[in-house]
């Protein structure tokens, strides 16, 4: 409801006020939808239930990254090796040494800027980090078929989601498209800081 009545606001976009509640609206709500509901309905807490609508093989959640590829990263990978080196790709990303163990290398030096270019775009950092991208490309396996598929379905998830809020949104707010798009980013990005934030 938040996100249907920010985004009924964000069609009168080109108005400032309209424009500044639009934004924090769907801020709030992309934030709600993926750290306290999306989260939990993809560690399977409500399958119980037997809710088709919140059930962790049907949900499918507002990010660049497909539900399957973040269960099996977070809930297999994650939840299983927390904090182990070379096993939790979660300590890091693998674009930071956030532990004294991990090797130092001259590419640290710039973490202060890769941690906040990762902050902004976190969704993507996380649908790259689900493909383990930077594994497959140091052990040259680009050419794998299973990562290959999975590829391929990080790129029309990113699709859609770049569609919804790019392109048709945008569109149906008329004249007022390029506000739109402007407060569609900037939601975006707000919920890509506080999800960064609280990881």
């Amino acid at each position: 409801k938040i996100e249907l009545g920010s985004r009924a606001v964000l069609l009168a976009s080109g108005f400032p006020p309209a424009w500044i509640l639009g934004t924090v609206g769907l801020s709030v709500a992309k934030i709600l939808e993926n750290m306290e509901i999306g989260h939990n309905i993809l560690h399977g807490q409500w399958d119980w239930m037997r809710d088709p609508k919140i059930h962790s093989t049907t949900w499918e959640w507002d990010m660049a990254s497909p539900a399957e590829q973040w269960k099996h990263s977070h809930n297999e990978l994650h939840h299983t090796y927390t904090n182990v080196i070379g096993k939790d790709n979660d300590l890091g990303y693998g674009i930071m040494r956030v532990d004294e163990d991990q090797p130092w290398q001259p590419f640290h030096l710039g973490q202060p800027l890769w941690s906040f270019i990762n902050a902004c775009f976190f969704e993507y950092g996380i649908a790259a980090y689900d493909l383990e991208l930077g594994a497959v490309i140091a052990k040259k396996q680009t050419g794998d078929p299973e990562f290959r598929a999975r590829g391929k379905a990080v790129l029309r998830k990113i699709g859609k989601q770049v569609l919804k809020d790019y392109v048709v949104h945008p569109l149906l707010s008329g004249p007022n498209a390029a506000a739109t798009l402007t407060a569609n980013f900037t939601a975006n990005v707000v919920r890509n800081l506080w999800s960064n934030s609280v990881i």
